[in-house]
């Protein structure tokens, strides 16, 4: 019997993926678990492995076309068999959206048609073109001319009598650099004892005031004088940037942002990290970072304000019970979020350990689809880039995630003392629709105490 190759289920909120490529054709042999179609989503490029062994008999929907969970991909036949009639060809079923391409070449815009009198229709009268050997008149200016203000400003200050000045912009206009020659042609003349041009007269019998010597020597010119290059780099963008994207929107569209702020003084955290990581590296062979003590105090922090680990639907509220922490992970394709689970029953050298893991995965594209679902509140690490202070967009459709930042020395005040000190800010971004500003703020400095005092609660942690 045919077996029918259907889209899976991609994740939490994930409905739909992108068929990225089919790595078999139509009548290619199959064996059974072996990867014969790549899914894009916004969070993870999958591979399918088929579900029974045979021949690819159709490939439903092509390639850069969106396909819904549960869709059909295309059919397995096994030995003898054969598509029922009508069934042959590949193509997109309703319910697929095939991805649009770039249009290659606009259209050439039509010409205006004339209307009465030559004029285009919807449009300004047609302007008369001039005659062949006939005289184009300059347009003279007056007072009450179109010019700019800061024209207008020099004018004035200056009194200038704008008759004595040629307009070299567009159909004779005055430009400021006209006013400006202009002005510094009469200061030449002046210190030469001929009257200013466009300006007061001297007076019979007196003696002109001597203007005050300006210099007359030419700016240098840069060493560059011609344009620099204009030249660009055009890259489609990927499936993977395209539904990375498309997620950022809906995050924005959907969910009603808002953000708080506050230091933390890490010092002591600092110390004690730098006391065990050598430990765990020679020990475990685990590299201790910051990350796992900032998870640890999420969790604690999130067990008195559940509300930053819940989701919501249009009519219900989602709270918690659990604690998977998204770790946000940089890499050439693009930003993925693979979640630590149950981060509230794992230890710190536990969690160092699977985050180096889920990284090293991430940035080879070997994440699972487990690796990314299920998340519940999510951390983004911008101070590892050198970044200060950022607003981190909501991992939809989690209502919270918090944004940590560099760790460097600042000047504090202490005890009527400015002291250095290792500070970092913080950042929480949540969803205000679920969210209020009161918990937003209490979680938040509930993390940055139990930061700023890490021997204080560390061994109660499991």
């Amino acid at each position: 019997m045919p077996v029918t190759i259907v889209v899976p289920q991609l994740g939490e909120s994930v409905v739909e993926g992108t068929v990225g490529k089919w790595l078999k054709k139509e009548g290619d042999p199959i064996a059974k678990d072996e990867p014969i179609v790549e899914i894009i989503t916004d969070k993870i490029n999958i591979e399918l492995p088929a579900p029974a062994a045979g021949t690819l008999g159709k490939i439903t929907i092509p390639e850069g076309t969106v396909a819904q969970v549960g869709q059909e991909l295309g059919v397995i036949l096994g030995p003898g068999e054969s598509l029922p009639a009508g069934g042959g060809g590949a193509g997109a079923p309703a319910g697929a959206r095939a991805t649009p391409q770039r249009q290659q070449e606009s259209p050439a815009r039509p010409a205006p048609s004339a209307g009465p009198g030559g004029a285009p229709q919807g449009g300004a009268p047609a302007r008369e073109p001039a005659r062949a050997g006939a005289a184009v008149a300059e347009p003279s200016y007056t007072d009450d001319q179109r010019l700019s203000p800061a024209v207008r400003k020099l004018v004035k200050e200056h009194s200038l009598d704008l008759s004595g000045i040629r307009g070299s912009g567009t159909g004779g206009r005055v430009t400021r650099e006209d006013v400006l020659n202009h002005i510094e042609a009469g200061k030449v003349a002046v210190s030469a004892g001929a009257p200013r041009p466009g300006g007061p007269q001297a007076q019979p019998g007196k003696a002109p005031t001597p203007a005050p010597t300006q210099p007359t020597r030419p700016i240098p010119a840069p060493a560059f004088t011609q344009p620099g290059s204009r030249e660009e780099e055009v890259q489609p963008l990927t499936n993977v940037r395209k539904k990375i994207a498309e997620n950022m929107l809906r995050s924005r569209h959907s969910a009603a942002h808002c953000a708080t702020w506050d230091e933390v003084d890490m010092t002591d955290l600092v110390e004690l990290r730098a006391r065990l990581k050598e430990r765990a590296l020679a020990t475990y062979g685990v590299k201790l970072t910051y990350m796992p003590f900032i998870i640890k105090a999420v969790v604690r922090a999130l067990r008195e304000y559940p509300v930053l680990n819940a989701s919501m639907t249009e009519t219900e509220i989602h709270f918690k019970k659990y604690y998977n922490i998204g770790v946000a992970v940089h890499r050439d394709q693009g930003l993925i979020v693979p979640v630590v689970h149950d981060a509230d029953r794992k230890t710190l050298l536990q969690i160092a350990q699977e985050i180096e893991d889920l990284g090293f995965r991430a940035r080879s594209d070997k994440l699972t689809l487990n690796d990314i679902q299920g998340g519940t509140f999510t951390v983004t690490n911008a101070g590892m880039f050198g970044a200060t202070a950022s607003t981190p967009i909501i991992n939809y459709p989690e209502v919270g995630v918090l944004g940590v930042h560099l760790i460097q020395e600042r000047p504090v005040v202490r005890d009527h003392r400015i002291v250095i000190r290792q500070m970092m800010t913080l950042v929480l971004s949540f969803d205000h629709r679920l969210v209020d500003g009161t918990p937003a703020v209490q979680f938040l400095h509930r993390v940055k105490e139990l930061l700023e005092d890490p021997e204080g609660w560390l061994l109660d942690s499991i």
